[in-house]
């Protein structure tokens, strides 16, 4: 991250020259005048040989004479208008020389005395934190960076710069609530907050070690930028804070099938295999030939001969001997028996017929109604009825929630309008002739 190194800034001592003004009303003239005389800063008598004397020796070809007499002035016990001229020097001078501790003591005796210009304390704040932050008094640093930016100020990465504040006091907590003020201030305004703020938030959440706070953040960059690459770490935050057994997996696989965010050799892998184990043949091959049409599954990687042809060879037989519907299975059949051939139905696309097997699950006893309501909302979604899949995924509640919570999001990513393009302006009329 680039910080500044340096910061200089005019100073007007010089006498006041002659203005020429339009003529106004009498009262207004003196209300003008009575506010420049009450805005004007003076410098007492007592000052003034001192800094007529700073000013002489920064004149000469060796101005690093005036740095004793301006940091005696800054020493001295000044009333508010002496001490803002002896911070203007300061900063001056410091210019000059290139001094930072020097322009540091200049700014923050400009802001203690009270009389920097009101245009001028935004960017004042900032460069004082700037100058803390380097020095790494953090808690410094967040104080004037806080000011500075509660003041409107934006500029030279102001919000990262003061977000990590927390983080090198160690209060990763009060870092990432105060990332959520700042991105959340920044989409309500007409700037959204950018990309680079949620991967950097969810990096310290990451490095803070607490599970739920990455969960929460990886989740939040995928909702501002859904990606393959945020959908996937947002799926990996959620499986480092639950416990899955292997039918969640491969919901969590289908959840990452869908967003795109299978995007190695590895995840293609695991898909198959979790699938291969529980004879969804359907499913096997359609993510591996998925795989290959991506060019993620090489056509020499080892899962094509020992895992894709010898699903394919399964494929017809199997669906052929599937009922079509649950009246047609055998016995009364267990809820977990309608809803492995609701996973296989899924597995060939037949999302109707999914559906139908989940919903029969959910009637017999002892069902896993989360189970079940996952498997509805997935197979819905796959088919694109967006609605009764979220209408699912809101049935669902225990370890399940959170992957729930992702498809919802998901979902309204999908069917959310499409951005308004500006309208173009209208073309300039030609002049009569």
């Amino acid at each position: 991250m680039r910080f500044l190194s340096h910061f200089s800034m005019a100073v007007a001592l010089a006498a006041v020259g002659t203005l020429a003004v339009t003529a106004m009303p009498q009262e207004a003239q003196a209300a003008k005048k009575k506010k420049e005389k009450e805005s004007a800063v003076k410098i007492s008598k007592e000052v003034q040989p001192k800094v007529a004397a700073i000013q002489a020796a920064m004149a000469t070809e060796t101005p690093a004479t005036a740095k004793p007499l301006v940091d005696a002035l800054l020493a001295e016990t000044l009333a508010p208008d002496d001490r803002f001229v002896a911070g203007q020097l300061a900063i001056q001078l410091g210019g000059t020389l290139k001094d930072t501790g020097l322009q540091e003591k200049g700014i923050i005796a400009s802001l203690d005395s009270g009389r920097t210009a009101e245009a001028q304390l935004p960017a004042f704040n900032f460069f004082a934190g700037n100058f803390a932050y380097g020095a790494e008094r953090w808690a410094d640093a967040a104080k004037y960076f806080q000011v500075a930016y509660d003041l409107g100020y934006r500029d030279n990465n102001i919000e990262p710069l003061l977000a990590e504040t927390y983080f090198k006091r160690n209060m990763p907590v009060e870092g990432l609530a105060k990332w959520t003020e700042i991105m959340n201030n920044a989409n309500a305004s007409t700037t959204k907050a950018p990309e680079s703020w949620y991967r950097l938030a969810r990096d310290r959440a990451l490095a803070s070690g607490n599970k739920d706070l990455y969960a929460t953040w990886s989740t939040k960059w995928a909702t501002a930028y859904p990606s393959g690459d945020s959908w996937g770490d947002a799926v990996a935050a959620s499986r480092r804070s639950s416990q899955a057994d292997s039918v969640q997996n491969l919901e969590v696989l289908r959840f990452m099938k869908a967003t795109g965010s299978l995007t190695t050799a590895r995840d293609y892998k695991e898909f198959a295999e979790e699938a291969q184990r529980k004879n969804l043949f359907g499913e096997v091959v359609a993510v591996l030939e998925d795989g290959k049409s991506k060019g993620i599954v090489s056509s020499n990687n080892p899962l094509i001969k020992e895992v894709l042809e010898p699903a394919q060879k399964e494929v017809a037989g199997d669906r052929a001997s599937l009922p079509a519907q649950p009246s047609g299975v055998r016995g009364s059949g267990s809820s977990s028996v309608m809803m492995n051939f609701a996973d296989v139905w899924l597995g060939y696309k037949g999302y109707d017929k999914a559906v139908a097997f989940y919903e029969a699950g959910l009637t017999k006893p002892d069902a896993d109604m989360n189970r079940g309501y996952m498997g509805i909302g997935t197979a819905h979604a796959y088919a694109g009825d967006y609605d009764a899949a979220k209408q699912a995924f809101a049935k669902v509640s225990g370890t399940r929630a959170p992957l729930a919570a992702m498809w919802q999001t998901w979902i309204d990513q999908q069917t959310a309008p499409a951005p308004v393009a500006p309208a173009a302006a209208p073309a300039a009329e030609e002049p009569a002739s």
